[in-house]
């Protein structure tokens, strides 16, 4: 049993423990709140499904989150070209920028994934991008006969004239079985921005020109992540905090299983 002399000096060293610790979280949490993290969603999606869940565990590690409704989400449903969309992340950044964010990471899930790289193929002063299930390439659809055929009528609208009116044509969406075809109704000019020959949206296209690392996180059960690795990943510049990370997960789980590897990674940018 301690003595009396004994216990005065334990408590001080227990509380002592308990106060650095306190120190070193609130130390954690303040660097973690200097940092913003754009989080988009994917096709036929909305900010509020999918990526929310990812979204509280960064927000409870301290990150400040924001969460755009991007213009491929269920509402609004491709009512902009590809490139234009991408300004509402801009918008994003500037509300983090406001709530003190200092560093900016830009990150997404499937279709959001593909244009977190095209944001950052195209800026040179973010922290980091991170792409979970990125889907949606350009390039890889366009092989697609049905995708084909809809990419050659728009560009007869385009040639027409009506590049600028609704029409109809086949769009992929992911179930959790893999990609299967739909339906979209938007203008022949948006389509082609998606869809077409020299679409922002090819992943490899996007990648070389990264100059922040990036995070891949890929779902061992997801059809659109086989070969993502040797053909989109490993084009991107070398960067030592580069990480291809596999989760068990399908297309649609991969923004649940992917929290731990994504709270690791943002620990190591900052360790950088």
């Amino acid at each position: 049993m301690p003595s009396d002399r004994q216990r005065p000096t334990a408590l001080r060293h227990v509380l002592l423990i308990i106060a650095l610790g306190g120190m070193a979280f609130a130390s954690q949490a303040s660097a973690a709140g200097k940092v913003g993290i754009v989080l988009m969603h994917g096709e036929q999606g909305a900010p509020g499904r999918i990526i929310a869940s990812l979204s509280g565990a960064l927000e409870a590690a301290g990150y400040l989150v924001q969460r755009p409704d991007m213009c491929w989400s269920a509402r609004r449903a491709y009512e902009a070209p590809f490139p234009d969309c991408l300004g509402v992340v801009d918008d994003a950044i500037v509300k983090l920028k406001n709530l003190g964010a200092t560093t900016i990471v830009v990150g997404g899930m499937s279709l959001g994934g593909n244009a977190a790289i095209a944001f950052g193929a195209a800026r040179k002063d973010l922290l980091g991008v991170i792409a979970l299930a990125p889907a949606h390439d350009a390039r890889a659809i366009a092989e697609r006969p049905e995708v084909a055929q809809s990419i050659a009528a728009a560009g007869r609208l385009v040639a027409e004239g009506k590049g600028d009116e609704q029409a109809t044509f086949v769009d992929l969406d992911i179930g959790p079985n893999g990609p299967y075809t739909t339906e979209i109704a938007t203008t022949a000019n948006i389509y082609l921005s998606f869809f077409g020959p020299g679409a922002g949206a090819a992943i490899p296209d996007n990648v070389v020109k990264l100059s922040a690392p990036l995070l891949w996180v890929a779902g061992t059960d997801d059809p659109t992540q086989q070969g993502g690795q040797a053909y989109a990943f490993a084009r991107a510049p070398p960067n030592p905090l580069n990480r291809y990370v596999e989760v068990k997960s399908n297309h649609r789980g991969t923004a649940d299983a992917a929290k731990q590897a994504v709270l690791t990674w943002l620990k190591e940018l900052a360790a950088h």
